[in-house]
């Protein structure tokens, strides 16, 4: 009698970015999972159909470099963290590049590794400037408008509240809830995997219900509170089937609550339901879209979704049927 392979967890650094990979681009509609080298085990995955519309890819006299995240503004501006080349890239709604502000340093406007964007319902721009450890708010056109300082850790994420009057940031394990003048208002959080702790939390982003979804990148899932800190509910877990994440990097929230989760390792974007259930893989033509280390993603007032893909240097644009 033939014995059924058994399937071990293993601690996300025990498989290499490679090897998923490479199983998966040969996975058409289905992922294959292969653990601790035994057997190989097939799932189907639900599919949302996608239409590329364009990329964002150049402006400014250079291209875009390791692009990390991405927000939508006012007017439908595009506002893409080129950490690269230290600086913000803003683009029309339409794709076309419109201006871009930043510069390596350590001066006010300047950056050092930026790593992560939000923006408010006021059009002002918030932009975590890793390497100076710091904050740094500006206007819709670039205009320097105030920072502060995060202490020792470095920011990696900001998400406003639609009125600008808090701030959501992430760093050293924790999430803390500032004020514009950068007056600690509460925080919670600390290295582990019980509720309500982080393992080096990412992307952070207020959704319009005003719940706080956190990406905890190292304990494969994705956070949800309430703007107070009390915990509501976790999205996905560490695996490779559908609706599990092995190295998330990025949440998006659209109008209808509907998640979009990339996850940076398995090259792909999970959608959620509002009720928080696993509902879909973006595809194209009946196959598994695959992206490019997927880092930030945001949402539109159209329901478009821009991706940042880090590695192919540059930010793409979908539509979802």
């Amino acid at each position: 009698m033939r014995r059924r392979p058994r399937l071990r967890r293993a601690p996300p650094r025990s498989m290499s970015c490679d090897g998923l990979r490479r199983i998966l681009r040969h996975a058409a509609s289905a992922i294959l999972i292969g653990l601790a080298g035994v057997g190989v085990a097939v799932a189907e995955v639900p599919l949302a159909e996608t239409r590329h519309l364009f990329d964002l890819t150049a402006g400014g006299g250079s291209s875009l470099s390791l692009p990390s995240d991405v927000a939508i503004g006012a007017g439908g501006k595009v506002y893409v963290v080129d950490g690269g080349n230290h600086r913000v890239a803003v683009f029309s709604s339409a794709g076309k590049f419109l201006f871009a502000f930043g510069g390596k340093g350590e001066g006010n406007g300047e950056f050092a590794d930026p790593v992560g964007i939000g923006t408010d319902a006021q059009g002002r721009v918030y932009v975590a400037d890793s390497g100076n450890r710091r904050i740094q708010m500006f206007d819709g056109n670039g205009r320097f408008g105030g920072s502060f300082r995060t202490g020792s850790a470095r920011p990696i994420d900001v998400a406003p509240t639609a009125d600008g009057q808090t701030l959501y940031v992430t760093g050293g394990h924790r999430l803390t809830a500032y004020s514009t003048a950068g007056q600690v208002l509460r925080q919670w959080g600390a290295e582990g995997e019980a509720q309500g702790e982080f393992r080096y939390p990412a992307s952070v982003v207020v959704a319009p219900d005003g719940n706080v979804y956190v990406v905890d990148a190292l304990n494969s899932r994705v956070q949800i509170f309430e703007p107070q800190g009390r915990f509501v509910f976790q999205v996905g877990s560490w695996g490779v089937l559908p609706g599990q994440l092995f190295r998330p990097k990025g949440v998006a929230v659209d109008r209808g609550g509907r998640i979009y989760v990339t996850d940076s390792y398995m090259d792909v974007v999970e959608m959620f339901g509002s009720d928080y259930r696993f509902q879909r893989v973006l595809g194209a033509r009946g196959k598994v879209r695959r992206f490019t280390a997927p880092g930030g993603i945001a949402v539109d007032a159209s329901d478009r979704l821009f991706v940042a893909e880090m590695l192919a240097n540059k930010v793409s644009v979908y539509s979802v049927r």
